[in-house]
């Protein structure tokens, strides 16, 4: 119990993935789907893609929600933490004052 009384919140990691830019990639990407414009091929967008999809939206507000249910659960502990440094306290302060 005493080992919980200290213990540290975990370092926060990020996922960031480098975007990077094809130059030659963009050309041949265009022109493949100015061809199947031309032909009159349904051409959707990739899969992989999901900031086009409209789940970017839903992304953050998920990543907000988790934030906030973890820095509620760290402001209840914090406070219990406060509450039994308190009582220990006014225990040994009892303590020192009657006996």
């Amino acid at each position: 119990m005493v080992g919980r009384f200290f213990r540290l919140p975990k370092i926060r990691q990020y996922q960031y993935q480098p975007r990077y830019y094809d130059e030659r990639k963009e050309a041949l990407d265009k022109r493949i789907a100015q061809i199947k414009a031309e032909m009159g091929i349904d051409s959707d967008q990739p899969e992989g893609n999901k900031y086009f999809r409209g789940d970017y939206k839903s992304h953050i507000k998920g990543q907000m929600r988790g934030y906030f249910k973890h820095a509620r659960r760290e402001k209840r502990t914090s406070n219990i933490r406060l509450l039994l440094i308190l009582l220990v306290l006014l225990a040994l302060a009892w303590y020192i004052i009657y006996y």
